[in-house]
C-alpha cells in the first residue's frame, strides 16, 4: 500500500512540475563540419563547412540574426581564419565573453559583422 502511495505521489509530482519545463531545450547536433541547433521558440541555426574553406550559413531563424544570412559564409573571426565549424567552435570557446568581428563571404564581396560581447559563444552553444 505504501508503494502505492509514493508511486501516486511522484506520478502527481511529474505531472504538474513536467509542463512547467515543457519547451526549455535546445536541440543540438553538432561535429568538426556542422552544426545544428533548434530550439522552441523558433531560433535556430543550420551551419556547414564541407569543403574547409568557410563555414556556410544554411539556415539562420530569425532570418538576419547576428547580421547573418542564408548563403553566408563565414571565412574569420577577429582576422583569424576559420575553416571548419570547429575552428569557430574553439574560437568562441576561448572567447565566451568577448566582442567580436566576423569576416562573411556574402555574394561577391566581404562584409564585415560585429557581434556584441558574449555574441558568438551563443551563437555556436546556445541556451533556452
Amino acid at each position: 500500500m505504501r508503494q502505492l502511495i509514493l508511486l501516486g505521489t511522484l506520478i502527481t509530482t511529474a505531472a504538474f512540475t513536467l509542463p512547467a519545463h515543457a519547451g526549455s531545450y535546445v536541440y543540438i547536433h553538432g561535429t568538426r563540419d556542422m552544426l545544428t541547433w533548434h530550439s522552441p521558440d523558433g531560433r535556430a541555426l543550420d551551419a556547414a563547412s564541407p569543403d574547409g574553406k568557410g563555414i556556410r550559413i544554411n539556415r539562420i531563424e530569425p532570418v538576419g540574426h547576428d547580421g547573418l544570412q542564408q548563403g553566408d559564409v563565414i571565412v574569420a573571426a577577429d582576422d583569424q581564419p576559420v575553416a571548419h565549424v570547429a575552428d569557430l567552435t574553439t574560437f568562441a570557446n576561448a572567447h565566451l565573453q568577448a566582442a567580436c568581428k566576423l569576416t562573411v563571404h556574402r555574394g561577391q564581396s566581404n562584409v564585415q559583422i560585429a557581434l556584441p560581447a558574449g555574441e558568438l559563444a551563443a551563437l555556436v552553444h546556445p541556451s533556452p
